[in-house]
């Protein structure tokens, strides 16, 4: 079975408001990887588009933390606003502040084992 990425309605407003600022985005759709590929003036910043309450899969918190312990600025938004603060740098949601879907394992101890020992691995909030 081919898998289909499930898009949420505010990403439009998103890519625009981003788009209106000067950046390159690009719409991602692979299993667990942020919705948006943001490039400018060489800075990338991953997006995942979330609605009011959504919540993340297991296979995204894990690679969320993966790519924040790589140094990849990554972070979660429900609104334009939300995503013109994230790609400024301002602290904004992150994989750890968002419940996962299932609840085999803490969202944290999800976040956290695929961090490895000596990096952030207690760092909430966007790390360059």
């Amino acid at each position: 079975m081919r898998w289909a990425a499930q898009r949420d309605d505010a990403e439009p407003a998103v890519v625009k408001a981003l788009q209106l600022a000067g950046w390159t985005v690009e719409r991602v759709s692979a299993p667990g990887f942020p919705d948006l590929l943001c490039c400018r003036r060489g800075q990338v910043v991953l997006l995942e588009v979330k609605s009011k309450g959504g919540r993340m899969k297991p296979a995204q918190v894990e690679l969320h933390a993966r790519l924040r312990a790589a140094g990849v600025l990554v972070a979660i938004v429900t609104t334009p606003e939300e995503a013109l603060a994230a790609v400024r740098g301002e602290a904004g949601r992150t994989a750890l502040d968002v419940r996962a879907e299932k609840r085999g394992r803490s969202q944290r101890a999800l976040a956290t084992s695929a961090v490895k020992p000596g990096r952030a691995a207690g760092v909430v909030g966007l790390v360059r």
